[in-house]
């Protein structure tokens, strides 16, 4: 706990700063309810992300850019991963499910893309900008527009 704090204090850079924030939140929620809150709504309210504390994001995932991403419960993130700004990574609450993505390693996510409901994005996979992907996406290949594999 203490290294995650000084780890947080030391650092000047936005995304490694938030990536402390994330980690101390993740610590928070199987130690201390009150971190968890704080760090929760210090990243909703610095940031403007929301992120749940139940998510699984590999201490390895990058964030290049901060504003606006939102991932739901449960989400699943592989190592070597890149979120970038505006994206959704949540549930299809019209199919009455609570499914939420698993993303594979290595992968891409493009700002504004939206990965719906119970999908697998193969490892290796990259979502374009604005993508809307509520299908599975096989590894190594990429989506563009509405579900738009290229390969």
């Amino acid at each position: 706990m203490l290294k995650l704090i000084v780890n947080w204090l030391k650092t000047s850079d936005p995304s490694r700063k938030f990536r402390s924030e994330l980690d101390l939140m993740f610590w928070g929620a199987t130690h201390s309810k009150l971190i968890r809150k704080y760090f929760q709504r210090r990243i909703f309210y610095v940031y403007n992300c929301e992120v749940s504390h139940t998510a699984k994001i590999h201490p390895t995932v990058r964030f290049g850019h901060l504003t606006g991403v939102i991932i739901g419960s449960n989400v699943t993130i592989g190592a070597g991963s890149v979120i970038y700004q505006q994206v959704t990574l949540g549930s299809n609450f019209k199919k009455g499910d609570n499914q939420m993505p698993v993303i594979g390693e290595r992968c891409v996510i493009a700002a504004g893309a939206k990965v719906i409901g119970k999908v697998s994005i193969g490892d290796g996979s990259i979502v374009g900008a604005n993508a809307v992907v509520t299908k599975d996406v096989p590894s190594s290949t990429v989506v563009i527009g509405a579900n738009r594999v290229l390969s």
